[in-house]
């Protein structure tokens, strides 16, 4: 999968930060096949319990996790992926935003709490 850094990584990283965040970029694009919006699809769905219907964009890049430790491989440290999304849902679009390492607990644990989740919905009246 194409991880890029987070948009202000200067800011907000270290040198440890960015050569974890560059392990993580590699593992990635060495080892996972799914797309950003494969993974979007599976959050969206923990977040609104299968009411949408299509992701519209996805976006992957690297994000600190305090929840973690080097679930990448060794030296990857508190480095994840932060995967942001927009769907079609039922009634109006979703957009979410969460940690890929969360997504994989998909059926097995409920992470939505962890998640960053706002609706925008129609009134059908």
């Amino acid at each position: 999968m194409k991880v890029t850094l987070e948009k202000n990584y200067r800011d907000l990283y270290t040198i440890t930060d960015l050569e974890a965040a560059k392990l993580v970029i590699k593992y990635e694009k060495d080892n996972d096949d799914w797309t950003p919006a494969k993974w979007a699809d599976m959050a969206i769905r923990e977040a609104d319990k299968d009411h949408c219907y299509d992701v519209i964009t996805a976006t992957a890049t690297t994000a600190k996790n305090g929840r973690i430790w080097n679930a990448y491989g060794d030296d990857t440290g508190r480095m994840d992926v932060w995967i942001e999304a927009v769907g079609e849902c039922y009634a109006g679009y979703i957009k979410i935003g969460a940690y890929l390492s969360d997504i994989w607990e998909t059926g097995a644990t409920a992470y939505a709490e962890h998640m960053y989740i706002r609706r925008a919905t129609f009134d059908d009246r």
